[in-house]
């Protein structure tokens, strides 16, 4: 399996040293430095999809399909939110979004959907509480996403 959100794990591993370095747990600290890279992982998740639809398109060997596929899907993948993503997916078929939505067990879905939510309330409003355990978790939950995203994009290509 090939090693997903790299940003976003650099950053947690290096805010997670200076926490325990500095013994800046349950501080302010600790709240900034988690809405920091809850910020990296909702842009990196986001950016590894793309990845995903980059890497199926490339099974056209057609340049300039791939150019317009490439450029649609930033257009139409604005929210990285569970359901948004599943609509994304949608769009390759309806088995494509049904076996999304059929290979994420709902305790993920919730982790991370807490997460963007969090993350939403970082950009737009005063914050979030989500503490840097529970971001543990929600990379983890991302990066589950991400690999079913790219098995169920892939069906298609599979029964071809």
């Amino acid at each position: 399996m090939e090693r997903l959100l790299l940003k976003t794990q650099l950053a947690f591993d290096n805010c997670k040293i200076h926490l325990d370095e500095s013994n800046a747990w349950n501080t302010e600290i600790e709240s900034y430095l988690t809405q920091h890279v809850l910020v990296i992982m909702c842009a990196d998740v986001q950016q590894e999809i793309y990845k995903v639809v980059e890497k199926r398109v490339e099974l056209a060997e057609d340049s300039v399909l791939k150019n317009f596929v490439v450029a649609a899907c930033k257009r139409v993948l604005r929210s990285i939110g569970k359901s948004e993503v599943a609509g994304f997916v949608g769009h390759f078929s309806v088995d494509a979004k049904d076996y999304l939505n059929d290979q994420i067990d709902d305790a993920i879905v919730t982790v991370y959907n807490n997460a963007v939510s969090n993350r939403h309330d970082v950009a737009h409003r005063s914050g979030s509480n989500i503490t840097f355990r529970e971001l543990e978790s929600a990379i983890e939950a991302a990066k589950i996403l991400i690999n079913v995203v790219s098995e169920s994009i892939s069906l298609n290509a599979q029964a071809a």
